[in-house]
């Protein structure tokens, strides 16, 4: 498994941390792990570190991988943050999949994890006093 996440309730956030070779499956794992976990809680936000990550992720699975993640659970703000143009036009694909059917209150690619931390810390407080399973 190409990743670990954590949970923060006292900030209402999901770190999660990816590497290697990232492929749908992994996706599936992280997600199903993370659903899973006692801590989570619907509207949290979700900080993705993919610095270190190489996504292989054919369109047509990134069509369907967004279709099953719109059909889980309602995310609160969800930054992205990648080292490569590869993984940022990645993310911007799926940033635009899941535009009309996510259930997020925004989404942001960056280069940069202190950029998505202070964009976070901005933009994302008030989905905190929705956190209920």
């Amino acid at each position: 498994m190409p990743f670990k996440y954590s949970i923060h309730l006292d900030q209402n956030l999901i770190r999660q941390t990816l590497w290697g070779d990232i492929t749908v499956i992994e996706l599936r794992e992280l997600v199903t792990a993370m659903l899973a976990d006692p801590l989570y809680r619907k509207k949290m936000n979700i900080l993705a570190d993919l610095r270190e990550a190489r996504v292989r992720i054919p369109y047509d699975q990134m069509l369907e991988y967004t279709q099953y993640i719109n059909s889980l659970s309602d995310i609160g703000c969800q930054a992205i943050v990648v080292g490569r143009q590869l993984e940022f036009g990645m993310a911007r694909m799926y940033e635009q999949l899941t535009e009309s059917g996510a259930r997020r209150q925004d989404l942001r690619v960056f280069f940069s994890l202190e950029e998505a931390e202070e964009w976070m810390l901005q933009s994302c407080r008030g989905t905190e006093d929705s956190t209920s399973s």
